[in-house]
């Protein structure tokens, strides 16, 4: 969890964390990698298939994150190869979405061969 809000993801409760990747490693769509070091998580990538009604299916990568002192050792190159391999296997792209500020990250997935296809915007309803 630290890793995750290291990186601007918002913090959340450990019961809340436990449920939801009980659920995800129960899934048959989404994949969870986690990279260790001294048995301490360091680094995660969480991908999912993608199946749209109104396109072709995907993997996407829809989090990952590496902790600031791991970051620059090849720690998120390796994730990202999984999530590659696993899109691979199913005969099927690897798309990831990322916030537009983020250019480091831009960089990042560029540098791993992934190039821009488009930019949207992303609209939240409050329930």
């Amino acid at each position: 969890m630290e890793t995750s809000r290291s990186l601007g993801y918002p913090g959340r409760g450990i019961t809340d964390v436990e449920s939801d990747l009980a659920e995800l490693i129960r899934s048959e769509r989404d994949r969870l990698w986690v990279f260790t070091v001294d048995a301490a998580v360091v680094g995660w990538l969480h991908a999912y298939l993608s199946i749209r009604a109104a396109s072709t299916a995907f993997v996407e990568i829809c989090g990952m994150a590496v902790h600031p002192e791991h970051q620059r050792q090849g720690i998120g190159a390796a994730l990202t190869s999984h999530a590659s391999n696993w899109a691979a296997e199913k005969g099927l792209k690897l798309r990831v979405r990322c916030s537009s500020v983020r250019e480091d990250t831009h960089e990042f997935y560029r540098k791993q061969g992934f190039s821009t296809v488009k930019t949207q915007l992303v609209f939240d309803k409050n329930l």
